[in-house]
């Protein structure tokens, strides 16, 4: 980023809003630090960032940073400035000129590299006659020496500049970072070099520094291209989120800033433009390409009165209209991005010690190459042989492909999940997840689909079936429940006073003066005579009674999620014990287990009673993975050693779960814990490459059996080949077919 640039325009707070999320903690906000390439520079931010800012979440494989400000207090620009000054490089995700930014650093990448090329190619040519031994004219020797000065000085002041640029901030900043070792090895060098140039005598390494510059800004490049794939998804996410809207005022369209926009406005989005916001569509059916939010690869058909969500691209030829209801940090969009943020922010315990042994390797590796020049001229070694050392041991080790083994691969997949339609919530998570042997599994709402249905009224007194399923709507009405919504269709003209709800047990209340108990026959204070059967697809069946008796049944029905049979042979293949918990009664739950080949099943169980059975499980050793829908599964999910939630507002709010599906389907959990355990074997084998690459190349470094230019070569692959595992994540995985998903609107408390 060009230095100086006025980033007072941020602090509008118009466009503040719009590339930020309100909280009641204050403003968070997501920036790219381009120019953060270690955890030694991640930690430069964070001391940057430190008491202007806080909750600091740095994720180094994304290079990005996020955290919360109070603009009372601080203002946006000045923390912009002051990451820029220290050589972060600031850029706003969300910013219209993110897609230039991103060109006009490639050129100059590619441009950089170019030079590197040619200058190292020139210099290696100039400098033949010392590799064959041969004694050229004094003249035409000192003629090439001084070619090669010429020739070197582009490709290392210029095409390094970014590691000089680098290594003198930290060197301000009194960090010792990746850039530190690299700028000091390029400048002895080359410094030496022109010194001998001009002194007619002397070993040249203008060859060593030039090449070395090539291997570090080709490798760096690559990397950072490999590394920008584990970071896309968020990257897409923050580039969705609009920062104007068009918004409908009477007959005519107003440009408006983001920020400006309210609960209730109508906003017309064009054709191929993301909206703005969450609402619901009017006038006319609309396409939407959801896959960013949802998984879902198809564009997905919205009618009129259905929820659209911000971040959603319009796919048809018109522009379509839509109804304000949720805005900023409320929307699904600013709630997914802030969790997958959160996500691949936060550093596990093994993170945590990699960064620590990266901090300190650097200040080994200067010890290092001292202790090997000294050991050098102690063994009789002359001051350019000695020197070669030092350098190589400068060179060969470097703390990036430690500093990138564990975030690299815990970004790579925490992004194949996102895009599969799977948020991880929880950076320990994937950890966890890969030792899982053992699913617990809720029905209502997770094996099932939430929406129940009314199936049957069988009357049991004299009252009629009309008046006691408006009795029933009316203790429902205003329950989130799965069975209360199986009664939202009916418009009851009654009104319940003095309702209360039992978890796991039923509701009971007031309806013209009379108290009224619906729930299972199990717990009926009045069971009815007659017993009550489920019906073949496991309907469930409930009872109203009155203060004396029962006085009708509901049969309630609810179609099995399409994906769960599927889902059980993946995860019976893979070993898992499965286990289906559920409240509801006992015919009705083994049904569905015998429907989904799961041989063990509880009914009739209580949110104290669910996590019980958790318990016990954990007592025998075993690792649990919960899966629920996040309403009365809270102490499960809690409990659990990993939990997943399904797509409810509540889920996506309050982020309860290690998991969340963000398209209505269970088919990613079999792709997570494919991916879970093949991101646990890519940080150990990124872990051990890196430890077993500076095992390697120090004795050889310092033994004067590796050369200057060689050592270069072989740390920029060291930190490629970290990274291009990583990307391997998932290969060769088993993969359920994806159902049409569809993401539920947040309902925000």
């Amino acid at each position: 980023m060009d230095g100086g640039r006025d980033w007072t325009v941020f602090d509008r707070p118009e466009l503040r809003s719009g590339i930020g999320t309100v909280t009641p903690a204050g403003c968070e906000v997501l920036l790219a630090l381009d120019g953060m390439h270690c955890a030694n520079c991640a930690s430069r931010a964070e001391a940057v960032l430190a008491g202007q800012a806080s909750d600091v979440r740095l994720n180094l494989a994304a290079r990005t940073v996020g955290f919360c400000f109070q603009p009372q207090r601080t203002r946006l620009s000045d923390l912009l400035r002051m990451l820029e000054q220290s050589g972060l490089e600031p850029r706003v995700l969300a910013g219209d000129d993110t897609a230039a930014h991103a060109a006009r650093a490639r050129r100059l990448d590619f441009a950089r590299i170019g030079v590197a090329t040619i200058c190292a190619m020139q210099v290696m040519m100039l400098a033949w006659p010392s590799y064959f031994g041969v004694r050229a004219d004094p003249g035409i020797a000192q003629l090439l020496r001084w070619a090669q000065f010429i020739v070197a000085t582009p490709g290392v002041l210029w095409a390094g500049w970014p590691f000089f640029a680098g290594g003198w901030r930290a060197a301000r900043a009194r960090a010792l970072d990746m850039n530190v070792p690299v700028a000091l090895a390029l400048g002895v060098a080359f410094a030496a070099s022109a010194v001998r140039t001009a002194q007619g005598s002397g070993d040249l390494y203008f060859d060593t520094a030039t090449m070395f510059v090539w291997f570090l800004t080709l490798g760096r490049f690559l990397e950072g291209r490999t590394r920008a794939r584990a970071g896309e998804h968020l990257r897409l996410l923050a580039r969705r989120r609009a920062l104007t809207a068009q918004r409908r005022a009477g007959h005519q369209l107003e440009t408006v800033a983001i920020g400006q926009i309210r609960a209730g406005d109508v906003v017309v989005v064009g054709s191929g433009d993301a909206l703005p916001a969450d609402g619901r569509l009017l006038e006319n059916a609309a396409d939407l390409d959801e896959a960013l939010l949802s998984g879902e690869s198809r564009p997905v058909l919205r009618q009129v009165d259905q929820p659209v969500l911000a971040g959603s691209m319009n796919l048809g030829e018109a522009p379509l209209a839509f109804r304000v209801e949720r805005i900023g940090g409320e929307t699904v969009l600013a709630q997914i991005t802030g969790l997958l943020d959160r996500a691949q922010s936060a550093k596990p315990k093994l993170q945590q010690l990699a960064d620590r042994m990266a901090a300190h390797f650097v200040a080994i590796i200067l010890l290092l190459a001292s202790l090997g020049f000294i050991l050098a001229l102690a063994r009789g070694s002359n001051a350019d042989q000695s020197f070669n050392i030092a350098l190589a041991v400068l060179v060969a080790s470097c703390p990036c492909a430690l500093s990138l083994a564990v975030p690299a691969a815990l970004a790579a997949a925490t992004s194949k999940l996102a895009r599969a339609g799977l948020l991880v919530a929880n950076a320990d998570a994937l950890q966890a997840l890969a030792a899982v042997d053992t699913v617990l599994f809720d029905k209502t709402g997770t094996l099932t689909l939430p929406a129940l249905r009314l199936l049957r009224t069988h009357p049991l007194a004299d009252a009629g079936s009309v008046r006691c399923t408006h009795i029933a709507a009316a203790l429902e009405r205003g329950s989130r429940h799965p069975i209360a919504a199986a009664f939202g269709a009916c418009a009851s003209p009654l009104l319940a006073q003095d309702v209360r709800h039992q978890a796991g047990v039923g509701v009971s209340g007031l309806v013209d003066g009379r108290r009224y108990w619906l729930g299972a026959a199990e717990r009926a204070p009045f069971p009815p005579a007659t017993p009550l059967r489920a019906g073949e697809d496991g309907e469930t069946s409930i009872v109203l009674c009155d203060e004396a008796r029962a006085i009708a049944a509901f049969a309630l029905g609810a179609a099995v999620r399409a994906e769960a049979a599927a889902l059980m042979e993946e995860l019976a293949r893979r070993g898992l014990q499965l286990e289906l918990l559920s409240g509801d009664a006992e015919e009705t739950v083994r049904v569905l287990a015998q429907r989904l080949n799961i041989a063990r099943y509880a009914a009739r169980q209580s949110p104290a009673s669910k996590l019980s059975r958790l318990q016990q499980l954990q007592a025998q050793g075993r690792r649990v993975l919960a899966v629920g829908d996040g309403l009365n599964d809270a102490p499960l999910l809690a409990g659990a050693d990993v939990s997943a939630c399904m797509p409810l507002g509540a889920a996506l709010t309050q982020a309860r779960a290690d998991l969340l599906l963000l398209g209505d389907s269970l088919a990613p959990i079999a792709l997570a814990l494919d991916v879970a355990r093949s991101a646990q074997s890519r940080i150990r084998e990124n872990l051990s490459w890196a430890l077993l690459y500076n095992l390697l190349v120090l004795p050889l470094a310092m033994t004067g059996h590796l050369a200057p230019w060689l050592a270069a070569a072989g740390m920029s692959c060291s930190s490629l080949l970290v990274v291009a595992n990583a990307l391997r994540m998932g290969a060769g995985s088993r993969r359920m077919p994806l159902p049409h998903a569809f993401i539920q609107p947040a309902t925000v408390h």
